[in-house]
């Protein structure tokens, strides 16, 4: 038979013989139970490795151990004809590199217990967050309120711009009509007859109601409100408020019922007194009649705001007892401070308007960029001050400007006011230069102007400092004589339509020289030819102003004619020396936006000095 582990050989003596020479073979049986033991024991190490909850790549199975096993030889199957027996054979069982099919059963298991999270392939799109805008900024927290009957204005709704009507009704009523009106005291009389007729509020209210018919406790002829309505003379903005004859009889007869003979609430109590409350009941039911009248109808009054009472109390009370308490208490602190700020207000606002309209003009008529730089900041404007009962606005000089700068604005006005000839029906304020120059109370002068902007002797006064900070050192912007500026085209100065550089490359030298800028050596030529030519001056500035008037100096007034200044600037007069450079006369305002144009600057005479990156007015 044939032995299936074997070689097989003919003849039974061959089969012994093999037997005796072969080693013994393991049993599959026992193998096999070898390799479940290596596997268990592998199977046994991933498990822990699961439960100590250890992340880890997928990793073969472990290598399994040599197993060696010595298998003696049979010594009763001993050959004789050798006479020695074969040497003991070792069997090695070696495991494949590659990991056997049976290992993956491990990583399936421990795939199992550990299963990695499912992957979702469907796309989901973000919230797109919105955009913010670059002009958005950061929310401000609300300001402390400085008076708990202050209102601010998330307090307002959007109605609230009709019921500011109740502000008007308030000063109507209490005859503060002007911004500079000052709130003043009741009399002692009227508060004592108050306390002595009513205690309690209740009772107001009902006098205060429209059915009432309680009698009056003054004259109603001694109520003193509302004296100019009827006729239409009181003014509010640019309009007149008319009332008609029924309610100023309803609305004195309210208060001839409470004994007021003025409505004048005491701002020395508290809002909630019983006198202040019979103020505040008269003043909201005496606007909810006249809203119903339509005497406030040009204020466009929204009519379910009226009828809100408690939104007009606190109006009443923010108005009254916050706004007109501050003027109050700040009145008694200073005399006289009230109108000072409210001068001031104006004054500074008539200067914003005058710089605002020279420099629209300045742009308008495309004036040199060193022009412009000049009227661009509202410090470089004089201030004014109306004159009661004449009709025009006195000028006041500012102390730091130059009396060549003031001949150019003199000049501007000039051709301001010829402008406005061709338009009668532009609305224009007459300003006039007195012949004793007044100062202005603003010292505070603008910053980065050209030198000859600033007075040499309010510049000689400033620290080293503030004499680099202040002016612009490297430049000029006028003229020598600054009212030969701004005249039309054939009259025109030759030099003043040269570019910024160009100019102050020709008259930095003789400008600068007041203010110490200068070589020695060269001021004293510039200053011998200022003395040769400084009689001349005074005719050419003749010229300039105005042939066809009168003499301001044979006028007896005190004033100067608008636009006009005399000889009031000429003391410090730098005369032209004539120069020997190029000059853009023939360039007309007009072409001020055709300066960098190949077509307009190639073949031009005028222009062959000039540099190419500058512009040219």
């Amino acid at each position: 038979m044939d032995n299936p582990w074997g070689s097989s050989e003919p003849g039974g003596a061959n089969n012994n013989r093999s037997q005796a020479s072969q080693p013994a073979i393991i049993p599959p049986a026992t193998l096999q139970a070898q390799i479940e033991q290596i596997v268990k024991a592998a199977v046994d190490v991933s498990l822990k490795s699961a439960a100590g909850g250890k992340k880890s790549k997928p990793t073969s199975t472990p290598k399994a151990t040599r197993v060696s096993r010595k298998v003696a030889p049979e010594s009763s199957h001993k050959s004789a004809s050798k006479g020695k027996a074969p040497a003991a054979k070792k069997v090695t069982i070696t495991p494949l590199k590659s990991p056997p099919p049976v290992a993956s059963t491990s990583r399936r298991f421990d795939r199992a217990r550990s299963a990695p999270p499912e992957i979702n392939t469907t796309v989901v799109e973000k919230p797109k967050k919105p955009r913010k805008s670059t002009k958005e900024s950061p929310a401000k927290a609300p300001a402390r309120k400085r008076n708990p009957r202050q209102m601010q204005t998330g307090d307002f709704p959007a109605s609230y711009a009709g019921t500011k009507a109740i502000f008007i009704h308030v000063k109507v009523l209490w005859g503060l009509l002007k911004s500079d009106s000052v709130p003043e005291a009741p009399d002692l009389r009227d508060l004592q007859e108050f306390y002595d007729n009513f205690s309690r509020e209740d009772h107001v209210n009902q006098v205060a109601s429209f059915a009432s018919s309680g009698r009056e406790l003054i004259d109603i002829n001694q109520v003193q409100i509302l004296k100019d309505a009827r006729a239409g003379r009181i003014r509010i903005g640019n309009s007149y408020l008319h009332v008609g004859d029924n309610f100023i009889r309803y609305a004195k007869g309210l208060m001839a019922r409470l004994g007021f003979r003025k409505w004048c609430p005491n701002l020395e109590e508290d809002c909630d007194s019983l006198y202040n409350s019979a103020c505040r009941i008269a003043a909201v039911t005496t606007f909810q009649e006249l809203a119903g009248a339509k005497a406030y109808a040009y204020l466009n009054i929204d009519r379910e705001a009226v009828q809100n009472m408690g939104f007009l109390i606190e109006c009443y009370n923010h108005f009254v007892h916050y706004l007109m308490l501050e003027k109050y208490k700040k009145e008694n602190k200073e005399k006289g401070k009230l109108t000072k700020e409210v001068q001031h207000k104006s004054v500074q606002k008539n200067r914003e308007r005058l710089a605002a309209s020279r420099l629209e003009f300045a742009t308008l008529n495309k004036f040199p960029s060193r022009y412009i730089k000049i009227l661009t900041p509202i410090a470089a404007h004089s201030d004014d001050e109306v004159q009661e009962g004449k009709g025009f606005f006195k000028i006041k000089t500012l102390p730091y400007r130059s009396k060549n700068a003031n001949r150019f604005f003199r000049r501007l006005d000039i051709c301001m006011l010829k402008a406005a000839e061709q338009d009668p029906s532009k609305r224009r304020r007459v300003r006039k230069l007195p012949k004793n120059p007044e100062m202005s109370a603003y010292t505070a002068a603008p910053k980065g102007l050209p030198i000859d902007f600033y007075d040499p002797e309010w510049y000689h006064n400033l620290t080293p400092a503030q004499q680099q900070l202040i002016p612009d050192l490297t430049n000029v912007a006028f003229l020598p004589n600054a009212s030969e500026s701004l005249l039309p085209k054939a009259q025109r100065h030759p030099h003043e339509s040269s570019k910024d550089k160009t100019f102050t490359r020709i008259y930095f030298e003789q400008l600068a020289e007041p203010y110490g800028l200068v070589a020695s050596t060269t001021s004293e030529e510039s200053g011998d030819e200022e003395g040769e030519g400084e009689g001349d001056g005074d005719d050419e500035e003749g010229e300039g102003i105005d042939l066809d008037g009168p003499s301001p100096d044979a006028s007896e007034d005190e004033f100067f004619e608008e636009g006009d200044a005399g000889d009031l600037y000429n003391d410090d007069f730098v005369e032209e020396d004539g120069g020997d450079d190029e000059s853009d006369g023939d360039e007309d305002y007009e072409e001020d936006s055709n300066y960098e144009d190949p077509e307009h600057s190639g073949d031009h005479e005028p222009m062959q000095g000039v540099e190419e990156d500058e512009p040219v007015w």
